[in-house]
């Protein structure tokens, strides 16, 4: 379901998917989630929409079909249930603060982050470094984590990536040591802090199968923003969450509507590990114009 929010599921096909019958997938999903399957897709899909209406520009009607939804009516509708706000109302908030950001903290324009990318950028003056990184294709041994609660990030027991570091040096997966990587599937200041998805990974070299609860994942090459996160773990929540408020893309470039991630670098290979510094990477949109099409 994460991984199609834009195509029509069925039950019956996400029955067939985990060998179950619909009615017996049903009960075992509601029982291990909490909610039912096409409670649980509802609720993605307007977390989403949320996510796409504050870094987009995209039309209302263009987030309420791809959220599966027929009518901009449908849709207003369960976004309200949802948030309280209409799509429009919400979106006009985070216009507005972006407009009080620019005067209340003074934020200023960069430009020009590299010959190949045409980019503006304006941010908080008090801001830590931020630079326009191409990444290579990542393969990624992750593990599930709900909440920000537990990850232990700056503390000697990383979790989870101590379980990820077991289960790779058991099973004989070579991985990077200097480098952890979590990638935030949801907006902190939207979702509920216990249904937050949050997968903590290691660097792999290739395609693996490895058991559940682990699982093999990649992560294309993609062009991002990079911020230098500073403070404790409890900070990188509100970092994220200003990503759409005070990072603005201009000249064509949007930040894209996919998970941002961060990337974890450890100062030494001992079981007492600490994380020196932590980087933050922010997926952006091809531009559309075709004469910025060489810079994507």
């Amino acid at each position: 379901m994460e991984e199609r929010l834009e195509e029509p599921v069925t039950l019956a096909c996400i029955a067939r998917v985990a060998g179950l019958s619909p009615h017996h997938f049903h009960r075992v999903f509601r029982a291990v989630v909490g909610e039912n399957p096409k409670a649980h897709l509802r609720r993605l899909r307007l977390e989403r929409a949320a996510y796409r209406l504050k870094v987009s520009s995209d039309t209302v009607l263009d987030i309420a079909l791809e959220s599966g939804f027929t009518t901009p009516e449908t849709f207003t509708r369960a976004f309200v249930r949802r948030f309280e706000l209409s799509p429009s109302e919400y979106r006009r908030m985070v216009r507005s603060y972006r407009e009080y950001a620019d005067v209340a903290r003074q934020s200023r324009t960069f430009e020009g982050f590299t010959a190949e990318t045409p980019l503006t950028l304006r941010f908080d003056l008090d801001a830590a470094p931020v630079w326009v990184e191409r990444t290579s294709e990542l393969h990624l041994l992750a593990l599930r984590h709900r909440g920000y609660g537990g990850l232990g990030i700056g503390r000697a027991s990383i979790e989870p990536w101590k379980q990820l570091r077991e289960f790779a040096t058991a099973a004989s997966i070579p991985h990077q040591f200097g480098r952890l990587v979590g990638i935030t599937r949801d907006d902190p200041y939207v979702v509920d802090e216990d249904q937050i998805r949050f997968d903590a990974a290691l660097l792999i070299e290739g395609p693996i199968e490895p058991p559940r609860p682990f699982v093999y994942r990649t992560m294309p090459t993609q062009l991002c923003v990079v911020h230098r996160h500073t403070g404790g773990a409890e900070q990188i929540a509100k970092t994220f969450a200003a990503i759409g408020v005070q990072w603005m893309p201009s000249e064509g470039w949007r930040l894209r509507c996919t998970s941002p991630f961060e990337v974890h670098h450890v100062d030494r290979a001992s079981d007492a590990a600490h994380i020196s510094h932590t980087d933050v990477y922010v997926p952006l949109r091809h531009p559309p114009h075709p004469q910025l099409e060489g810079a994507s």
